[in-house]
């Protein structure tokens, strides 16, 4: 299967090699996103997976230590393993909450770099050989897959990588695409969350190798579906009127200064509609700040960042999700968004912006609306016509959740990790 560095492929649904008589494999996970502890708010999409290919492989996950989290424990059957990398526990802050976000924020990060990387690779060979690993999984190009490609030609594992988006759209600059293009080389099999963000690492590579496999994220559909408290719910909540929804970090890519500019215009075709922001992050508090100074008061509601077993509540109340992303000013944008499968899982009909990789998931008047973005005026147009076209919004919500349970479901997603984990372990 070798193709030209133009031809990002998809791995077929429901189709995969008969491995099953393949003897059961030890995977490394190195990842900079992962729980740090039961109940955690950070995004769990790389424990999820984990779990949901546990039938198949032995995982050993080793991620950044943070203060209050377990250096060793056992999450659900998952070996986690988390590495100090600054002292004392309090002033590692370089992980979680998004790395790109903190370094902005904080530019004196940049130093803990170094002791993070030589950290989590003096770890990740301790445990190669003391677990006796035969594949590493690395999510994220960088630093993950930096670390992932020098613990691979020391020990002679082969290595997975993931991209994830902000790892290839992010960090530009002459030396970081030398770094990300000698990474790349190096790898046994590389994966991308969406056909954008394939060509994007196929555009680095440049090299002839194998495509880079295009594989999603998956979701519970059987945690994320429609619920019959849905009114009851919105009677929690005080809600009287329509109800529009937000998940997702407070980041400038999220675009969420658009979604509070395009309320007014909201407002004034449905004045009992309410805005509800579930997440946090970088831009809360300038964020808050808007939406002061828009006279929006009640009609919209920060309710800060929930656990995921929350979310399907929130999703099956709302009339509608709103998805304003952009193109960050360093190149960031959306590479999947998680949250948009999970909406549809729910039937609840999605508006989003034409970024990135969303249109892997939102089919423009099939399985959602599509806007441009940084357009307030198109994103309060397509809100108010899912508010007003019931019709429209039934046969989004149903059609959405159709596409998601056929090509996003976690159960579709893990065999194609597991093809691609297995060809390369062998």
């Amino acid at each position: 299967m070798v193709a030209s560095k133009a031809s990002a492929t998809a791995v077929p649904m429901g189709a995969r090699r008969d491995l099953t008589l393949v003897s059961r494999r030890r995977v490394l996970v190195l990842a900079s996103t992962f729980p740090r502890w039961a109940g955690d708010t950070e995004p769990p999409f790389i424990f999820n997976l984990c779990r949901s290919l546990r039938h198949a492989f032995d995982f050993t996950v080793l991620a950044p230590h943070a203060a209050g989290a377990r250096t060793i424990e056992q999450m659900d059957g998952l070996s986690v393993h988390r590495f100090r990398y600054f002292w004392p526990a309090g002033a590692q802050r370089l992980a979680y909450g998004g790395m790109l976000p903190n370094l902005k924020r904080n530019p004196w990060l940049w130093f803990q770099a170094p002791f993070f990387m030589a950290a989590e690779l003096v770890e990740a060979i301790r445990l190669i050989r003391s677990e006796d690993i035969d594949v590493i999984h690395a999510h994220w190009l960088l630093p993950q897959g930096l670390v992932a490609a020098i613990a691979g030609l020391l020990t002679g594992r082969p290595v997975v990588l993931t991209t994830l988006g902000a790892d290839v759209y992010g960090l530009q600059g002459k030396w970081t695409s030398r770094i990300k293009r000698w990474v790349l080389r190096r790898m046994t099999r590389i994966t991308a969350l969406s056909r954008d963000l394939a060509q994007a690492v196929e555009g680095l590579a440049d090299s002839e190798r194998e495509p880079v496999a295009v594989i999603g994220l998956g979701v519970d559909t059987h945690r994320f579906k429609s619920r019959r408290d849905a009114r009851a719910f919105r009677a929690k909540l005080g809600l009287n009127g329509p109800m529009l929804l937000f998940v997702g970090r407070l980041a400038e890519k999220k675009g969420v200064r658009y979604l509070l500019a395009a309320m007014p215009a909201v407002l004034a075709q449905h004045p009992n509609a309410t805005l509800v922001i579930i997440g946090d992050g970088p831009l809360r508090g300038e964020l808050t700040l808007q939406a002061r100074d828009l006279g929006l008061g009640e009609s919209v509601r920060f309710l800060g960042a929930r656990q995921a077993k929350e979310l399907p509540n929130f999703y099956t109340a709302a009339d509608a999700f709103a998805g304003p992303s952009i193109v960050a000013a360093g190149g960031d944008t959306e590479s999947f968004g998680v949250v948009f499968a999970e909406a549809m899982a729910c039937g609840c009909p999605v508006v989003a912006s034409d970024v990135g990789g969303v249109s892997d998931l939102v089919k423009h008047e099939r399985t959602g609306l599509m806007v441009p973005q940084r357009d307030p005026d198109a994103l309060a147009q397509a809100l108010c016509r899912l508010l007003e076209d019931e019709g429209l919004a039934r046969r989004l919500r149903r059609n959405g959740r159709a596409h998601v349970k056929r090509h996003f479901s976690e159960a579709a997603i893990a065999e194609n990790y597991e093809t691609v984990l297995r060809e390369a372990a062998a």
